[in-house]
């Protein structure tokens, strides 16, 4: 079955799960622009969302509103079904409502970066020294 992995802020792990899972799926992010205007996401965040996107092999960046491009790229790829993970970000859990109107949503569990075994090299040194902080909070 045709699929497209939709990567979200919360969930940019270059061995996510998912990655295996659907191995032969394109893997996608989108810059939303309405939101990151809106929320004045500075270019600092933006930058680092970037860099950590490159660890993730084939992966395609688009900018624009995110389910307009999934429903675009869905039709593309032919893809069945839309994989992502969950978030707490209140404006993408709105874009999966969106999305799961136009295809079969699959939404994998969030990943905390400080538990998870294989973490992203980029994250690595960061968690290393602050996960048991962040958890006790």
């Amino acid at each position: 079955m045709a699929a497209l992995i939709w990567f979200n802020e919360d969930g940019i792990n270059p061995d996510h799960e998912m990655l295996r899972d659907y191995a032969d799926a394109a893997r996608i992010y989108i810059f939303d622009l309405p939101y990151l205007q809106e929320w004045n996401i500075s270019k600092h965040r933006i930058q680092f969302i970037y860099e950590s996107l490159l660890e993730i092999p084939d992966i395609q960046i688009y900018k624009g509103e995110a389910a307009p491009i999934l429903q675009q790229l869905a039709t593309q790829h032919q893809a069945r079904e839309i994989v992502t993970s969950e978030t707490p970000n209140h404006v993408i859990r709105s874009h999966q409502r969106e999305v799961s109107k136009f295809t079969k949503l699959v939404v994998y569990d969030e990943v905390y970066p400080g538990k998870e075994a294989a973490v992203s090299r980029r994250f690595s040194r960061y968690w290393n020294k602050h996960d048991r902080e962040w958890m006790a909070r």
